[in-house]
């Protein structure tokens, strides 16, 4: 594992409180070491971190961040349904579910960003627009014998 920028820190602190905080509600308690492994290691493609294997992929924490909230709902019914030995099967059946998405939610942060690509480079400098005047198609002729009747 390479050093961390501070952006990488910040980022990695963001996902840690929210998985502490939202998912395990916890107040004081900190999550295990194994816990910060497996974030650590999904982050480089890896089941957990390891400077002995080789990296097979590479995630950024805020994408494995947004991968958590699309998934919280599905992760607190199983958290509340399911009888687990212990927080550490209760956090591999949680990465679970992260390691299945966790590909869609790339797609699609990558298809956001290139829609926000296409937008900057539309030209609107030919696109003008003065206005549209209302007509009515079909103009009321009274018959001039019918005035008579009002």
């Amino acid at each position: 594992m390479a050093k961390m920028t501070q952006e990488e820190k910040d980022s990695f602190d963001k996902l840690y409180q929210y998985i502490k905080k939202e998912i395990f509600e916890y107040n004081e308690q900190s999550l295990p070491k194994y816990m910060v492994l497996r974030l650590k290691g999904l982050a480089e493609g890896k089941f957990i971190a390891n400077n002995n294997t080789k990296l097979m992929g590479k995630y950024t924490y805020q994408q494995i961040l947004f991968t958590f909230k699309i998934n919280k709902l599905k992760i607190k019914e199983i958290i509340n349904s399911s009888n687990f030995k212990g927080e550490q099967h209760k956090f591999n059946t949680i990465m679970l579910i992260i390691e299945k998405d966790i590909n869609d939610v790339v797609a699609r942060l990558n298809q956001k960003v290139q829609s926000e690509k296409k937008l900057e480079n539309i030209d609107l400098k030919n696109i003008t627009h003065e206005g549209a005047e209302y007509k009515n198609k079909s103009s009321k002729q009274l018959n001039s014998e019918l005035n008579d009747l009002w």
